[in-house]
Order: structure tokens, then sequence, then C-alpha cells
């Protein structure tokens, strides 16, 4: 399993989502943004997504591989960041994502952060920035797990509560894609 992320946030949420479904931290290869990379950290996935889905394609050909890309929306669009990731394929001349592969695009809006404001029960808008505050990496990150717990709850029963921001369907869609895969 690899895991293309911009930060330990992103690393938390869903190594602890896959952790529901008995994956173990030392089977998943995670990288993520260096805390001083110099640059945004959404960047640093789009640049690094044609080696990682050109990585994933080598693998997959001798064992079950996932690949799991994490890139917050920002003020933009889920699709407007979809765009950007074909983009960097197109612009490295390597074949864009295929509906077969096991290839799984979370783009949060506005970030993470909005989905865990929503998983604790608050009603949320893809607009406001949740990342300062109590949805703040330092004091959420013990939270992660339970919060991460639930949207398994509601994945497992493919519902979301009332108020799920748009972006998380969107991110559901593209688990049930690959959600029996999951099982080994």
């Amino acid at each position: 399993m690899l895991i293309l992320c911009e930060d330990a946030l992103h690393r938390a949420f869903v190594t602890r989502f896959l952790k529901q479904y008995d994956y173990a931290e030392y089977d998943l290869r995670v990288r993520q943004c260096p805390p001083r990379d110099g640059g945004a950290a959404e960047a640093f996935v789009r640049r690094s997504y044609s080696s990682e889905l050109k990585a994933y394609r080598s693998r997959s050909t001798r064992a079950k591989t996932i690949l799991i890309v994490v890139i917050d929306a920002d003020t933009g669009s889920v699709k407007n960041r979809e765009a950007q990731l074909q983009q960097a394929c197109e612009d490295a001349n390597v074949p864009v994502r295929q509906r077969n592969e096991l290839v799984l695009h979370v783009i949060p809006k506005r970030a993470i952060n909005t989905w865990l404001a929503y998983l604790d029960g608050q009603s949320v808008d893809e607009t406001t920035d949740y990342a300062n505050g109590r949805y703040a990496f330092r004091k959420c990150e013990s939270a992660v797990s339970s919060l991460v717990k639930r949207l398994h709850g509601m994945c497992e029963v493919e519902q979301l509560r009332q108020g799920a921001p748009p972006s998380l369907h969107h991110a559901c869609k593209e688990f049930e894609r690959i959600k029996d895969r999951f099982r080994l």
C-alpha cells in the first residue's frame, strides 16, 4: 500500500482509516511532504504524483498494491485538483489514472480539518478554514482515531450523516471503487 500525502494529519487520517480494515502500519509506505520543503505541500504531492503512479504500476504487476493520494483542494475545487493531477501525468508523459487501477484520490475541500469537524458532529461548509483552533493537528491528533472510526461506520453502511461535505461524498465514491480490495 502506497500513500502519497501532504502532511502528518493526512497520514494519521488515512493510516487510522486503513487500520479499520486490519492493515498494519508496517504494510504501508508513506511519502509525505518534508516539513521544510520550501513550498506548498499540495505542490509536493502534485510533483510526486506521476512518479508514484509509475511505482504503483510497477509494483502492481508483482503484488496486490493500492495507491492512495491525499491532497487538499484548498480554495479550489475537487475537480480542479483532479485536473492538476492529470496534468502532472501528462507533463511527465505518464498515462493518467485508469478506472480499473487501484488508485484512490482523496481530496478534502478546503482541508481535511473540514472532514474532522464534520465527523466531530459540527455543521461545516467547505469555505471556512477549520485548520486552526480545535481542529488544528496538534489538538486533534489524539481524536483522529475516534473520528475515523465514525467515518468507517458510515462507509460500512454507505451512508454519511446529513450535512456531509461534498468532497467527503466524493472520497467515499472513490473508496467504493476499491473497498472490496482492501480486504486481503
